[in-house]
């Protein structure tokens, strides 16, 4: 065989070359995130949690749940990229564009449906302060900061006023690895909080730095009703009642890999994916 066909022969027959990593291209981090609630109420006991992978790259990334939708939506996953967020219907293949506030809104609840009842929050205080150092994550140091908070909600009706107190103490841990940091840092979404109670709880929680690898926050609430201009003595005033959550965040199985050409296609909005508005993808919303 001619010496040219036989170089021609061997290139055909060899594999084809390995995607290679290059060093201008930003690293690929991979973890499990679970973050999840647990709440033990007079009505019962109640577990809410979603969980699944992040990938992470050059600061953006994408939350892949393992099963079922981030609360209050059909979404099945999120990417976080420098303009904001946007929520994923896998199966409905539908996007929507998302603030990281419209986000955090999906894990308070529903809101108060509008009334006669007008909510008032007072008393508020929140303070985080660093606490030396944390357990070591896959034989990194961690920094740790202490939570604690607390604020009443005051709801006002014609002939009755409930008070409720709420008190939240709680650690967080974290890791210096800035590949690996993003907007889904935020632990914005894991205390149910509005108005003023909100900004304060907002404010110290973006003093943690690095990424929280581990959140436990104890949050417990006390409710009082009272009848004003009800004589006293008439019948005994209603006992107050206690709820109890724990809030918990943690990061597995973290990876770390030199990027690829082909990387920025694993946290963005998959091809095919059609635009919608948000609302079309919180749950009681009918999709076309």
């Amino acid at each position: 065989m001619p010496a040219g066909l036989a170089l021609l022969a061997a290139a055909l027959a060899a594999p084809p070359a390995e995607v290679r990593p290059n060093a201008t291209l930003p690293p690929l981090v991979t973890y499990e995130l679970v973050e999840s609630t647990r709440s033990v109420t007079p009505a019962g006991e109640r577990t809410v949690s979603v969980g699944g992978t992040v990938v992470a790259r050059g600061g953006d990334a994408r939350w892949e749940l393992a099963h079922g939708t981030f609360p209050r939506s059909s979404a099945t996953s999120v990417v976080a990229d420098r303009d904001g967020l946007m929520l994923l219907d896998g199966e409905a293949k539908a996007a929507a564009r998302a603030a990281p506030s419209d986000f955090a809104d999906l894990f308070l609840g529903r809101p108060s449906d509008p009334g006669s009842a007008a909510p008032a929050v007072r008393g508020v205080s929140a303070v985080l302060r660093k606490d030396g150092d944390g357990r070591p994550f896959q034989d990194r140091p961690t920094s740790r900061f202490r939570l604690e908070a607390a604020w009443t909600v005051v709801l006002s009706s014609p002939g009755r006023i409930t008070r409720v107190k709420t008190e939240a103490t709680g650690i967080v841990e974290s890791v210096e690895i800035p590949e690996a940091q993003t907007p889904l840092d935020s632990l914005h979404r894991l205390l149910p909080t509005r108005g003023a109670a909100r900004e304060a709880l907002d404010a110290e929680l973006a003093k943690v730095t690095g990424l929280p690898v581990f959140v436990e926050i104890s949050v417990t609430s006390t409710s009082s009703t009272e009848a004003p201009g009800i004589p006293s003595g008439v019948e005994p005033p209603p006992k107050p009642l206690t709820a109890h959550s724990t809030v918990t965040r943690r990061v597995r199985s973290l990876a770390t890999r030199p990027g690829v050409r082909g990387d920025e296609a694993r946290v963005a909005v998959p091809e095919g994916f059609r635009s919608l508005s948000l609302d079309r993808l919180l749950v009681g919303r009918a999709m076309p």
